[in-house]
């Protein structure tokens, strides 16, 4: 009786291991799309940057030919 409770304990215990490490790669999953969208938002202020530059030299090249 108490084998069968020892190894009952044992499993469950293994199966709390195993729920924590699903949500261990779960948070490392989240934390890896995080990392991502932050790159994808400094990427795209790179970009509205560019796209100010552009309009300024435009604007600068308008009033040259003026």
């Amino acid at each position: 009786m108490e084998r069968k409770e020892s190894l009952e304990g044992e499993r469950e215990r293994t199966e709390m291991k195993e729920d924590e490490r699903d949500r261990n790669e779960t948070k490392e999953g989240e934390r890896e799309r995080n990392e991502m969208n932050l790159g994808e938002r400094e990427r795209n202020k790179t970009k509205e940057g560019e796209r100010g530059r552009n309009e300024t030299k435009e604007g600068e090249s308008e009033r040259n030919e003026t």
